[in-house]
């Protein structure tokens, strides 16, 4: 990352776990003490605030205080199958909290079982006749020098490319 840009970079580990990296550039810092008076910086804590994003607005579920130091941070989570994203920030001597950066929206996955019953399979075997009676080309012997010109699995494979 360049020193340059103030950044924060949220990355999905597991279901109550996100990542997230930052960098905070000497420009962000130099204007935050100019807004906030000489010292500033030194004299506020740093903190991350998690949100969680529920029916399209942010409700902030927890405020971790990090290391002064510290460019990384794991966040440990209280439930899985929630979007969230972390503002980077600073709380002044007032208990004031002055966002620094805010991260991209990350989605954790569930830990559990999916409540869709609607699962379809399909019957790959050689003897399979699909409902308009052919046989699929994935059964067919296939001319390795047309390797790819077999239909695609996904209909969003379908566009050409260029």
């Amino acid at each position: 990352m360049e020193n340059d840009e103030t950044k924060l970079v949220l990355l999905v580990q597991n279901a109550y776990n996100v990542f997230c990296y930052f960098n905070v550039s000497p420009i962000t810092i130099k204007e935050f003490e100019d807004r906030y008076g000489e010292n500033s910086w030194q004299n506020s804590k740093p903190v991350l605030k998690v949100y969680e994003i529920s029916d399209g607005s942010a409700c902030e579920i927890k405020t971790i205080y990090i290391d002064p130091v510290a460019d990384n941070w794991y966040i440990k989570l209280d439930k899985d199958d929630v979007d969230v994203f972390v503002k980077l920030g600073r709380i002044l001597p007032n208990d004031d909290f002055e966002a620094i950066a805010v991260s991209n929206t990350v989605t954790t996955p569930r830990n559990h079982i999916s409540g869709d019953s609607a699962v379809y399979y399909v019957d790959v075997s050689e003897n399979f006749v699909n409902p308009e009676g052919k046989v699929p080309i994935y059964n067919k012997k296939v001319n390795k020098k047309a390797i790819h010109k077999e239909p695609k699995p996904y209909p969003f494979m379908e566009r050409k490319k260029n």
